[in-house]
């Protein structure tokens, strides 16, 4: 179950599953709350598509107040479309370039990640106090970049699968996210690969569930099904309320989705 809160003048979506963890804050953010303006309205967390720089700072610095932070507290996801994932240590500043996830059980360091369809994905293991964000399009899907990340819970901090919750946040859905043949073949590994994708009326395209492709890697992973909340909104259908780049045809902002460990 989520809904939908606001602190300060942010408005963002929380999970009632990850709300009942005392030692930890989340939030998968609206649209709303910021400055920026135009197809970027209004609280637009990226420089790459666009938006002026004064505006994006200042949503960063509103964010950050909202949620009695500093704007240096916050640790961003690269976003390459792969399937690296950072484990992040006493020391930040030496790490590889190319990553799209992010594992800590270092407190006070909201890690995050910006999307605009792509699936945002929040782990955490509720004994050992450890978070981890993932950032999954359909390239870091195909190379199991949801399951790897759980893996490496396992491995990094002896998680037991049993004790990790996933949550699934907003991106685009089945609906909406009409995909080619490279994309299917891209996917033919997996043996769920008919649960999440459909054929539609155009000869050589597919409607693919992303958000389901995910969900099932992780519970392929070891999770249990109960553990996995999938909030279940499509962004291109609700462009009232998030950003899609499939329905702004590459012109539109990024919403930001990060997790702290008190």
């Amino acid at each position: 179950m989520f809904k939908i809160s606001q602190k300060g003048t942010v408005k963002y979506l929380e999970s009632k599953a990850l709300k009942e963890c005392d030692f930890i804050d989340h939030a998968f953010c609206t649209r709303w709350g910021g400055v920026s303006e135009g197809k970027f309205a209004n609280l637009n967390f990226s420089l790459q598509e666009g938006d002026k720089k004064e505006m994006v700072s200042r949503n960063w610095e509103m964010l950050a107040s909202s949620f009695g932070l500093s704007t240096e507290q916050f640790f961003m996801a690269k976003q390459v479309h792969r399937n690296g994932i950072l484990v992040i240590n006493a020391d930040t500043s030496n790490h590889p370039s190319d990553f799209d996830a992010i594992v800590s059980d270092r407190s006070g360091l909201a890690i995050g990640i910006l999307t605009a369809d792509c699936v945002p994905i929040f782990l955490v293991d509720r004994r050992k106090r450890a978070i981890g964000v993932v950032h999954a399009g359909w390239k870091g899907t195909s190379l199991k970049i949801a399951a790897r990340t759980v893996n490496t819970f396992v491995e990094r901090f002896s998680s037991s699968t049993s004790d990790i919750i996933a949550v699934i946040g907003p991106a685009i859905g089945r609906c909406c996210y009409q995909v080619d043949g490279v994309v299917f073949d891209a996917m033919k590994w997996d043996e769920n690969r008919e649960s999440f994708f459909s054929k539609c009326n155009e000869r050589g395209k597919w409607m693919l569930d992303l958000p389901l492709a995910n969900r099932l890697q992780i519970q392929s992973a070891g999770v249990p099904s109960g553990n996995i909340s999938p909030a279940g909104i499509c962004t291109s259908c609700r462009g009232d309320i998030f950003f899609s780049h499939r329905r702004g045809v590459g012109k539109t902002g990024r919403q930001l989705s990060f997790i702290i460990l008190r």
